[in-house]
Order: C-alpha cells, then structure tokens, then sequence
C-alpha cells in the first residue's frame, strides 16, 4: 500500500442536478432549542459512502435528488457514489457505485436522471469543507443554514474538500474488477419496491376511530407531490379521527405519521420541525426509513404496524447487518480504482 496526501482539492459545480445540498450526520443535541436535525435521508447510504472512501467519522457529502450534478474536480480527491442509481460517471465513462475512485484534476463527474432511487450520494476522502453550525455542516434550506450558504448548489460554485491522507492500492478498473458489493442489494425504492412499511403506533392512536386505523394498516396510499426533505404527504383512504386532528404540539421525529384534518398521513422526514400540533398515529421504524426515503412520487405504500418488540428485534438485526456492510466499506476503501488510459470504448 501507498500512503499518499490529498491536499488543496476542489470541485466547480457546472451543473447542480435537480437539488444537491452538503449533508453530513445532522444537528444532533439541539432539537429542544427549536432547532431541526437535517442530515442525510437516507443514513444508509451516506453511512456506507463514508466507510468507502476511508472517513472513519461522518463528514460532508452531497445528497443528490433525481438528477446527478455535474463537477469538475481541481486537484486529486478520492469519491464513491452510494444510494440511487444515477448512473455516474467520470470523464463520460460509467463507474459503479460502492467502489471508491480516484480522480484527477480536470476530471468531469457527472451522472443522469435516477434509474431506482431518488437520492444518491457522492462521499469524498477528507470531506467537504465547509463551516459547521452546532457541530454540523447539514444543509438546511428552509433555515438557510449550513451546508454551502444554507442552499443546494449552483451552478459556477466552487466548493472544498479537507486534506486527508489515505493508506491505499490504486487498482486500473476495468468492467472486470472485483469489488465487494453486490450493487443490485442496494437498489432500494422504485416502482419495483412492495414491501409494506412497518409502523409503531403510538400512545396518539387512540384518537383514531378503528376505521381509520384499519384503512392506515390495509388500503394502499400514494405518495403525493408534495413531498420533500421536511415531509411526504400520502393520498389514500382517510384515516379518521375520534375528535379532531389538532394537539398540544409536541415532539417529533424522523418517521413521525401525522395525520390532518383531511385524513391524508404525512411522514415527518430529515428536515422536520422540532414539534407538531398533529394527531400522530405512529411511527415508521428505523430500518425502512432508507428504503421509504428512496420512494419516488407517485409510489404506492402500505403499512403493517408491529409491536414495539418487534420493532426493537429488527433494529438489532438491522444495525447488525448495517455494521457488517460498514466494515466491508472499510475493507474496499483501500483499494481505490482509477480509471486513467481507460477509454470508454475498453469498458462496454
């Protein structure tokens, strides 16, 4: 293995994709302050990019939303691309996601509309180096905080990666190349994707009729247009309340289900507000919410509500096998491909 300096690295945003936004672990400690988490959508993904390209604390990457920006890089930096499957690629030659790449300065990454998925991530060795709030770069866009100006990326912006120093083998790719992930196990979301979404109902269902929480837990709904990082707002049968929607606001979290007057759930996401003033009939459990954040519109969802027991035994299991995939990040991350004299012609 070499040891070798990645220093004074930088990448121009030519195009900034659909919406491209610094995400790192999330403002964590300061919900109480009226201040929201934000961070990444999908944990998983941005959890197993950061393994991949040797950080071993979460740092800054960018959470791209259907559309893959376009960056040219300015110096040498080491990038993995996680999460939905935009289709990436490096001087206009398609790479895989989950194997790190190196590239050089000049070098185009690019991508395109999202074949499954919604969000795919693009990690870079070191990070990138922009200045924390409350110990967090996370962008948060209707707080205009963090990330790069508080806003998703533009395009003529240049943006810095932390020097890091990384112990590798850089490998020549080729279509042929081992590496340790099986891509096709991390295609989550799409139309092909039937699993229900399994709920913990809270101490709120008791402000549900049984009605409504038979069509919450049997009728299929869909997730709707208005959907981003702060929510998605479902279609479907209405889930009825006893007396009313409106409560005392309080606590919400990532997952939370409120549910309005009209009956229509909304899943409470990254960029959720501290609190709600909605009935809340449950919650989603931490392992679906990357699969659930991968959902396009006009998806359809249906929820299978468990126990709080159960829900506990399958996060065990979940951060198990998560820690599994992790620790094989770690493992592929010191061997970095490269991809120079390979013409996209070689690689078909």
């Amino acid at each position: 293995m070499a040891v070798s300096e990645y220093k004074n690295a930088s990448f121009e945003v030519v195009a900034p994709g659909m919406m491209t936004t610094v995400q790192d672990e999330g403002r964590v400690g300061f919900q109480q302050y009226g201040m929201p988490v934000a961070g990444p959508m999908d944990g998983e993904s941005f959890a197993i990019g950061q393994a991949l390209v040797g950080n071993t604390t979460p740092v800054g990457a960018l959470e791209c939303t259907v559309l893959s920006p376009t960056l040219k890089v300015k110096g040498t930096c080491i990038v993995a691309f996680t999460g939905a499957d935009m289709r990436p690629t490096i001087n206009n030659v398609e790479v895989p996601r989950y194997i790190p790449f190196v590239c050089h300065d000049g070098d185009v990454i690019s991508g395109s509309f999202s074949q499954c998925g919604v969000r795919m991530y693009i990690s870079f060795a070191g990070g990138i180096d922009v200045p924390e709030i409350n110990g967090s770069v996370a962008t948060h866009t209707k707080a205009n905080i963090g990330g790069f100006e508080g806003r998703p990326l533009v395009a003529g912006d240049e943006v810095r990666l932390k020097d890091c120093i990384r112990e590798t083998i850089i490998c020549d790719y080729t279509r042929e190349s081992n590496h340790l992930f099986n891509t096709v196990l991390f295609n989550r979301g799409g139309r092909e994707c039937h699993e229900p979404l399994r709920v913990v109902l809270g101490s709120q269902a008791k402000h549900f009729t049984e009605t409504g929480i038979r069509n919450f837990s049997s009728e299929l709904y869909t997730l709707t247009i208005q959907c981003d990082r702060m929510g998605f707002r479902l279609d479907g049968a209405p889930v009825e309340h006893i007396d009313g929607a409106d409560i005392i606001s309080d606590g919400a979290v990532f997952g939370s289900i409120q549910v309005p007057s009209d009956g229509n759930p909304i899943i409470l996401m990254a960029d959720r507000q501290t609190t709600g003033g909605y009935t809340k009939i449950g919650t989603v459990i931490t392992a679906d919410l990357p699969r659930l954040s991968q959902l396009p519109i006009g998806d359809g969802i249906t929820f299978d509500i468990v126990s709080v027991e159960e829900a506990q035994e399958m996060y065990r299991a979940y951060m198990k096998q998560l820690q599994v995939n992790i620790v094989l990040a770690h493992y592929q991350s010191s061997f970095v491909f490269s991809l120079n004299n390979v013409l996209e012609k070689d690689i078909r």
